[in-house]
């Protein structure tokens, strides 16, 4: 088995026994984590900001995998192709109240470079 420890991990060497305690072994470098629970944070309040409507469509269709169909029955909606049109828009609304968000774009932008539409 070829080593899975990847080369640019600091004092990679004390690691070498085996993948296994590597692993389990917390990096030594500064971690973006704090910025993961920020994120993982403001998008949920955003989400929760939401229309309940909307938030049940991207729910049903997003997390629980569900087909137009099926969420289009659980929310009440009379057609699958309406469902499909209001997680459409659901999407939408969520990417203009994402984008609109500080706290988020700070973030993307420290991590990814990526600039809201200004």
């Amino acid at each position: 088995m070829r080593n899975m420890i990847p080369e640019n991990i600091p004092n990679q060497k004390k690691y070498r026994s085996t993948e296994i305690e590597w692993l389990m072994q917390p990096y030594e470098q500064e971690s973006d984590y704090d910025d993961d629970i920020v994120l993982f944070d403001a998008v949920s309040e955003t989400v929760a900001s939401m229309d309940e409507t909307d938030r049940q469509m991207i729910y049903l269709i997003y997390y629980e995998r569900r087909t137009f169909q099926e969420a289009a029955r659980i929310v009440g909606i009379s057609a699958k192709s309406h469902a499909w049109r209001k997680t459409k828009s659901a999407i939408q609304k969520l990417e203009v109240l994402l984008k609109q968000n500080p706290v988020i774009m700070d973030i993307l932008n420290k991590k990814y470079g990526i600039l809201g539409e200004q």
